[in-house]
C-alpha cells in the first residue's frame, strides 16, 4: 500500500514538473565556476544599487549573461542562481573566517584566489548596505 501512494506521488511530480531541456538541465559548481562568478561579481559590483531594486536585478542578470556566454568551463545560470550562489559563498567563507578566528596555535592557510574574490565581495557589499 504504501508503495503505490509512493508511484501515485511520484507520478504526480512527473506531471506537475514542466518538461523542459532546461529543468533537466542541472549544472555542478566547481572551482573554476566560483572563481569566474565571483570575479564578474567583482567587476559588475551589483552592491552598488539598492537590494531588492530593478537596477541591482538587471546587473544580476548582466552577470548571468555573461557567464551563459563562457565556453570553457559551460554556465547554465540565471539572474538567481547567480546571486543565490553568491550568497552561499560568502555564508561559507564567513563561517570559514570565524573558525579559523577561534582556532588557536594554527596558522591558516595562504588564501586562494576565491578566499581573496570573497574578501573582496564581502567588503563591496558592506560598503554598499553603508551608503
Amino acid at each position: 500500500m504504501a508503495s503505490r501512494r509512493v508511484e501515485n506521488v511520484y507520478e504526480a511530480y512527473k506531471m506537475a514538473a514542466p518538461s523542459s531541456k532546461a529543468s533537466n538541465s542541472v549544472m555542478f559548481w566547481t572551482y573554476d565556476h566560483e572563481a569566474i562568478l565571483c570575479r564578474e561579481v567583482v567587476n559588475v559590483n551589483p552592491y552598488t544599487t539598492k537590494k531588492g531594486s530593478t537596477q541591482r536585478s538587471s546587473m544580476w542578470e548582466k552577470i548571468a549573461d555573461t557567464l551563459n556566454k563562457c565556453s570553457v568551463p559551460k554556465f547554465r545560470v540565471d539572474k538567481r542562481s547567480v546571486r543565490d550562489h553568491v550568497e552561499i559563498l560568502v555564508y561559507k567563507h564567513k563561517k570559514k573566517l570565524q573558525a579559523e578566528e577561534k582556532a588557536t596555535g594554527i596558522t591558516p592557510d595562504e588564501p586562494t584566489e576565491l578566499e581573496n574574490l570573497l574578501d573582496t565581495i564581502i567588503a563591496l557589499e558592506e560598503s554598499g548596505e553603508a551608503e
